[in-house]
């Protein structure tokens, strides 16, 4: 996609991370569907080192597991690979009886330090309960 416009060797950053979700405003229900706010909190470790805070939107109709969206902004600050900076991912999950789709790219221009100029794409799988990240990502230095 247009995130890996860019000249370079795409990276691989991988490891696990903890996740807190606070309730932020209590779902509301009109028409049939709920609309819910959450604040995140992650600790990283592996190839990112650090913490990242962010808020998920959440909507769908309500008790039923196999229909809905997430949307999200987080603020990861730490490492990557050794480099310090901090870069904002935007999250957008869906559910339905078909399947699930989950796409969270590293947001354009949002790198800051020694990460200006980041790009690339978040996955995430979750093993036995256990968080798992690989974020394959381009920096513009990085030979």
């Amino acid at each position: 996609g247009s995130a890996y416009a860019q000249e370079g060797t795409v990276h691989h950053a991988t490891g696990t991370f903890e996740v807190e979700m606070t309730p932020g405003d209590a779902e509301v229900v009109e028409a049939g569907l709920g609309l819910s706010r959450y604040g995140l909190s992650k600790t990283f470790t592996g190839g990112i080192q650090g913490r990242a805070t962010g808020q998920m939107l959440a909507g769908g109709p309500p008790g039923v597991e196999t229909i809905g969206t997430y949307v999200a902004l987080e603020r990861v600050v730490g490492l990557l690979e050794g480099r310090e900076g901090a870069f904002l991912l935007a999250h957008r999950g869906d559910i339905n009886p078909e399947g699930y789709t989950l796409s969270i790219p590293v947001v354009p221009g949002s790198g800051t330090g020694e990460l200006v100029g980041l790009s690339g794409e978040f996955g995430l799988m979750i093993v036995d309960g256990v968080h798992h990240y690989d974020l394959a990502y381009r920096l513009p230095d990085r030979p």
